[in-house]
């Protein structure tokens, strides 16, 4: 770039002009055109240049040149300026023009410029795309038709206006031609179109604003609802920080993971009960995970934290509700704690009253000393509370004292008040949170005064346990092992020989010892005396097997320590004792246990007794807590023998879970105690109550010296028999290799008939026939029961004590099996047992059952059958009532395996058909045919199967109840297997009558727990009818769960708010660990005894349905709100329901147990209609033993009346109906002298012999006998204290019950004939069929 010099400017002088030096390269002109090009401008800036580079001098040349470039400039500046100036004008007369030529829009076109603003995008699509070129050629047909006068004719055929449009349309196309411009109208458009666009455009720009300011307003409202969302996040944290403090908080501030989860768990269970609206939106955040079962806590920070995950989206209704059932949830937590105090200081003061030291209590001597309290406090303010010790909950429904009067239970406290104000006021008493369990259980011991005395003192003492035998101390370990079904040969003799000892010449009957040596302890009390005084003597010798219990220090307990020396010294006492001469050993054995009934006796209860200390959880506690004490055995047992543990349990706590103690009227275990213990002293115990019938218990429990020996030899009995039952169980096994279920009468004969090389074949004869007369279904094969039985005769026919071990030693001996069969055997067994196991945990369903047979038929068949095809169907015997002529019985397919199923299932067999079945069934035998098609008595189902298709194999083996009677077939044939040889050999049809004695098993389990749920839907439909305080009714049903270490329980029934119960098309399972909220239900299974308890603020009362050894197999559990007690006479008519229930259930369970069915009831002769009518049927038995223990002055009562009141009436008007119906339609009965005449014995007889159900008697016109009822409140008839007037009107409701059941039953039987007999049309014409085919 050039460089510029800048100096003053000078006028240019002539010789300072001529002297300019210019460089080539530097143009002092280029440069002062870029700056200006006006003339002064070139002065001002170039000539300063020219004076410093040329001086003041040059030439006239230089002149010129100067002169010369600024004319050339200028011309240039003056041409651009006219050039410039002659396009303005030009422009402007362009303007000019176009404005002169410019015409107005016509008034057409403006019509398209409406103010519709909604129209403004389609008119401007149709002004610029459409009306141009269309108006021009509208036009042009109107001028040719005004041309050629069309307009007046009516058609030419030479003119077709459309064609003329649409040629002139494709001809003037926009896209080719232009020739509608030259328009006025076409050019008005466009100007039209033009505005269009720009109100489009203005239209277009106020939609967007309004889109801004919508999208302003939105976020506007979303952070506002952000930030109350916000709010609302710390509010329900603060909330949750609140309702921490309510749980019983650990010292480090953290409390139990699991705890948390069964609150949100039970959560959803209480909002099923919401408002429809709500139900919706009170789902949890996410799907809740397992509950956690390592212990894992929480504090508080981490608990607000997991608590949010769950709850973030509830809303704020549906939140205020999970917070209350929070503290509800809190609130049990708490009482549960308080609640274990109290059940260490029970299972304490129940081991103090165990003198015998066998871990059971006399039941009716504990419901005496409760009767005892009872009148003596009843009249304390603070033992209202206290629960009558003579009416249920307390006893059994069927042992209830019915004397109490309906104003006696009237005028007890507290009946009308609710659980909700019980919680309301104690939260009012207790505002701050609950102490620690721990500050809990010292505050308990310091008012407990007496109670902590003997503790401190007993404590203190050091206990002394006598080690005599390994079973001993297993017993005495936290908790007593099951008797194990297989031990070692040296485990097994020596508890034989132990066994020699302790039962020699006892005698055996029936399953029990008979031992002498306690007869003849008995009979000797004088000895006695003496003997104890020895053995006191030696106490101080015994102290080797001394075992410290564990000492309470700070609330804390320490662990059971044992010395091993003194142990060992034991163990060497003790060999020394069993190689002693049996004489010697009898009389040690007598010494040892006189002198330990003294030490009991002296000491009290010879344990010691642990304090309280604060659970790991209070709910948990019984499946977690572990006591670690020790009890003083006062007997010496036989070596490996263990007690039924559902008779005794010798843990101070509550036993294992899966543990069912079974109920028994005269006797109670630890955990039966606290639990019936605690239903006496009701909700809320007053601690001064609590501790004066502790020690009232404990100073009246007393027995005599004859109880506790009649207890020993008891206990000792059950132990030897489970023994000796255990070791005959696990010889039956071993010989059934194969899981048949059965040995052979005449193998087993034969083996017994070499013991002791054949002498004693005449007491195997002798014991062989004496138990053919015992057993009342006897066949050529022995089942387990059967075999148990003979060997306990053979052992009784065989003199000698050791005859029991010298026989099952030599039997066991004798059946030795190969591995491979071993390996076998067991193989099959277990897939036995998943046949059991799936129908006990089936939810009563038969369809696991099915599967699990098929699949063990199809796992042995490829393992141990060669690799078979086989297929396999299961057929039910039934009652043949539609074609009676066809044979009296039918078989129906009710499952078969996949390639059979579209041609076998739902069919039926009658007796008149093809098979082999009917023989098997008949004769109770297998039947087994190698080559089908040789047969020629064999029905095909499968008609399309061709005549050379039809080889193999087939068997059908009967099915058979308890009874020994074949109930159904099971079919498995190898016609599908393409081998040519596929013949069944001898140990896979022992396999297969195992799989039948399987599903045998399998399928009564169901179908009686079927048939309680029908009984149990009649008793909840009557209580539902006459308790309408009831708020829901559900039936659970317990069993096994999948690991076998305890048991679930099955929701099978409930109700509903309007209509009938209802049952669970998928009922749910209830684990213990996820339920802790509502463990009163597993206490209820537990003990088997009836549980009253608060759960979620409802009060629920479960009541236990118990089978035939009285073990709880269902609980029914009965919820009557926020009520803390139903009326009098609403919870006389629960117990009445709940008692026929039970009464129902043992029935039940007995008939499934081999007893004969109890058919009363014309109606009864059918099985399925015998199951729903069995609770009316029972009811109506109940009632006829009523009523015919009433006599002449009952009926006098009802006489004496002159105006009876009208609920009387209209009873007795309806009783009468039932028999004289005519009479009551003619208006008879409306007279009460009349009435009067019929109310005598004569009526009693004919209610007690009148039969609802006889086909006689379906005709009566239920309805309108049920109008003379309908205005008879039940609450009203027990008031007017008429036992006649209350039985007649159950009995009414019984009768027409019972008559509308059987009618219903009627009815579906005809249903059921008549699209039956269209199936049995539609199988004939398929037997036609198979017929033709067989001849072809």
């Amino acid at each position: 770039m050039a460089e510029v010099y800048h100096y003053q400017p000078s006028p240019p002088s002539s010789a300072g002009a001529m002297q300019i030096a210019m460089s080539g390269e530097r143009t002092p002109t280029s440069v002062s055109s870029r700056r200006s090009t006006t003339p002064g401008s070139f002065y001002k800036a170039d000539t300063p240049e020219f004076e410093q580079r040329g001086g003041g001098s040059g030439s006239s040349t230089g002149v010129k040149r100067w002169k010369r470039l600024h004319e050339q400039q200028t011309m240039e500046q003056l041409s651009s300026l006219r050039h410039e100036k002659k396009e303005s004008i030009l422009i402007a007369k362009q303007k000019a023009r176009e404005t002169a030529r410019k015409i107005s829009v016509e008034l057409l076109a403006k019509e398209w410029l409406s103010e519709n603003q909604a129209t403004v995008e389609i008119r401007a699509y149709l002004v610029d795309k459409l009306l141009p070129t269309l108006i021009l050629g509208v036009e042009k047909l109107l001028t040719v038709v005004d041309f050629q006068e069309l307009a007046d004719k009516d058609r030419s055929a030479n003119f077709n206006p459309l064609n003329f449009l649409a040629q002139y349309l494709l001809r003037n196309n926009p896209k080719y031609s232009n020739f509608a411009e030259a328009s006025p109208y076409v050019r008005g458009i466009r100007q039209v179109s033009e505005d269009l666009r720009m109100q489009l455009f203005n239209m277009e720009d106020n939609r967007l604003a309004k889109i801004k300011a919508d999208v302003k307003r939105r976020r506007t409202e979303r952070e506002y609802q952000q930030h109350l969302t916000q709010l609302e996040k710390i509010r329900r944290s603060n909330c949750l920080l609140t309702q921490f403090t309510e749980w019983n908080v650990a010292v480090d501030g953290r409390v139990e993971l699991s705890l948390f989860q069964n609150a949100l768990r039970s959560f959803n269970e209480v909002a099923e009960h919401f408002p429809e609206e709500l139900k919706r939106v009170s789902r949890l955040g996410h799907s809740l995970e397992p509950t956690d079962e390592t212990g894992i806590t929480l504090t508080l920070n981490e608990f607000v934290k997991y608590m949010n995950t769950y709850i973030e989206n509830l809303p704020r209704e549906v939140f205020e509700q999970f917070m209350v059932h929070m503290s509800k949830c809190a609130a049990a937590y708490r009482a549960s704690a308080e609640r274990e105090q109290r059940r260490i200081y029970l299972s304490n003061l129940f081991m103090r009253c165990d003198h015998s030291g066998i871990a059971l209590l006399d039941r009716h001597r504990i419901l005496n000393l409760f009767e005892q309290y009872w009148d003596q406090m009843k009249n304390d303010q603070n033992c209202k509370g206290l629960r009558n010790p003579r009416q249920w909950p307390v006893v059994e429904v069927d042992e209830a004292d019915d004397s109490v009067g309906d104003d006696e239970e009237e005028d007890e406290p507290s009946t009308q008040q609710t659980t909700e104000e019980v919680a309301r006021e104690s939260q009012q008493e207790q505002p701050q949170p609950p102490p620690a369990s721990e500050e809990s259980a010292q505050k308990t011991l310091d008012e407990n005064k007496d109670l902590k005395e003997e503790v401190d003192t007993e404590t203190k003492e050091e206990q002394k346990v006598e080690v005599e035998d390994d079973k001993t101390e297993e017993n005495q370990t936290q908790e007593p092992k099951v008797v194990e079904t297989a031990e070692t040969p040296q485990d097994a003799a020596d508890g034989q020989q132990e066994i020699k000892q302790e039962v020699k010449d006892g005698e055996i009957q029936n399953g029990e010892v008979k031992d002498p040596e306690v007869k003849e302890a008995e009979g000797k009390d004088a000895e006695s005396k003496e003997e104890v005084k020895d053995g006191e003597a030696k106490d101080a010798e015994v102290k080797d097997g001394e075992v410290k219990e564990a000492e309470v220090k700070d609330g804390e307990v320490k662990e059971v320590e044992v010395n091993e020396a003194d142990v060992k010294e034991a163990e060497v006492k003790e060999a020394e004792v069993k190689e002693a001469t049996p004489e010697k050993k009898e009389i040690a054995d007598l010494e040892k246990e006189k002198n330990e009934t003294k030490k009991a006796t002296d000491t009290g209860s010879g344990t010691d007794t642990v304090k309280p200390v604060k659970p790991k959880s209070a709910l948990k506690v019984e499946r977690e807590e572990a006591v670690g004490q020790t009890g003083r055995i006062s007997v010496t047992f036989a070596e490996g023998t263990t007690f039924n543990r559902e008779k005794t349990g010798l843990t101070l706590t509550s036993r294992s879970q899966s543990q069912m103690s079974a109920f028994d009227e005269n006797s109670l275990n630890v955990s039966q105690f606290v639990q019936l213990t605690e239903t006496f002293l009701g909700d809320e115990p007053v601690k001064d109550v609590f501790t004066r019938l502790l020690k009232f218990i404990k100073d009246g429990y007393e027995e005599t010296e004859d109880e506790k020996m009649d207890r020993l030899t008891k206990a000792r009995r059950e132990a030897v028999s489970a023994k000796r039952k255990s070791m005959i169980d696990v010889l039956f096994e071993k010989w059934d290799n194969d899981g048949s279920g059965y040995l052979d009468l005449e193998e087993v004969e034969s083996v017994m008939a070499k013991y002791k090389d054949g002498q004693e074949v005449e007491a195997i004869y002798y014991a062989k026939e004496e138990m053919k007369k015992k057993s009342r279904f006897q066949d050529q094969r022995l089942s387990k029961r059967e075999f148990r039985m003979l060997i306990q005769l053979v052992v009784q026919e065989i003199p000698g004590s050791e005859t029991f071990d010298s026989l099952l030693e030599f039997l066991t001996n004798s059946v030795e099996r190969s591995y491979s069969d071993r390996i076998r055997g067991e193989a099959r067994k277990k897939w036995l047992q998943q046949i059991v196991t799936a129908a006990e945990t089936g939810g009563a369903s038969m369809e696991p059952v099915y599967r699990a047979v098929f699949q063990a038929l199809y796992k042995d068949a490829e393992a141990h059958g060669g690799g078979k095809k086989i297929s396999a169907n299961i057929s039910m015997s039934e009652r043949n009532v539609k074609f009676p002529q066809r044979g009296e019985t039918c078989l129906r397919y009710v499952a078969a395996t996949p390639e059979d199923a579209d041609y076998v299932l739902d069919k039926i067999l009658y007796n008149d058909m093809k098979g082999v079945s009917f023989a098997a069934l008949e004769s109770g035998k297998p039947i087994h045919v190698p080559r089908v098609g040789n047969h020629g008595n064999i029905h095909f189902w499968n008609t399309r199967r061709r005549p050379e298709e039809r080889e193999g194999s087939f068997i059908v083996i009967p099915l058979k109840d308890k009874r020994k009677r074949a109930f159904g077939l099971l079919g498995i044939d190898t016609i599908a297997d393409p081998h040519t040889k596929a013949i069944f050999i001898t140990h896979e049809i022992q396999f297969f009558q195992g799989i039948a004695k399987a599903f045998s098993i399998a399928y009564h389990h169901v179908d009686m727990r079927r048939k309680l749920l029908r009984i149990t839907e009649s008793a909840v439909s009557w209580i539902q009818r006459r308790s309408p305080h009831v708020r829901e009714v559900v039936e659970y049903m317990a069993e096994p769960d999948s690991k076998g270490m305890d048991y679930v329980l099955r929701k099978m029934l409930t109700t509903v708010p309007k209509g009938p119960p209802e049952y669970c098309a998928k009922p749910p399972r209830l684990e213990r660990k996820d339920n802790l909220f509502r463990d009163y239900l597993f206490k209820c299974v537990d003990n088997s005894e009836t549980v009253t308890a608060d759960a979620y603020g409802e009060r629920h009362l479960a009541f236990p349905l118990r089978d035939d050894d009285g073990k709880a197999i269902a609980l029914v559990d009965i919820s009557i709100g926020d009520m803390k007690k139903l009326p009098p006479h609403e919870n006389k008519e629960i117990q009445r329901m709940l008692r026929i229930l039970q009464m129902a259930h043992k029935e039940i369970t007995k008939e499934f147990n081999g007893a004969e069915k109890m058919r009363i009831l014309e109606g009864e002769q059918d099985d399925e209609a015998r199951t729903d009518i069995m609770f009316d049927r029972l009811m109506l038995m109940e009632l006829r033993d009523n009523v015919s223990k009433l006599d002449q002055q009952a009926y006098a009562e009802l006489r004496s009346y002159k105006d009876p009141p009208q609920n009387i009436c209209d009873i007795l008007k309806a009783t009468l109906a039932i028999f004289f119906l005519d009479k009551a339609e003619e208006g008879e009965f409306d007279d009460w002298i009349r009435i009067k005449t019929y109310i005598n014995i004569d009526l009693s007889q004919k209610i007690t012999a009148y039969d609802p159900t006889a086909q006689k008697d379906l005709n009566l016109p239920a309805d309108k006998i049920e109008l003379y009822m309908k205005d008879v409140p039940h609450g009203e008839v027990a008031k007017h204290g008429s036992l006649p007037g209350q039985y007649m009107y159950n009995w009414v409701f019984v009768c027409l019950s019972l008559i509308e059941h059987m009618k219903k039953m009627r009815q579906n039987e005809d249903e059921g004939v008549s699209s039956d007999a269209v199936g049995d049309k539609e199988e004939d014409v398929n037997m036609d069929d198979q017929q033709k085919t067989e001849a072809e």
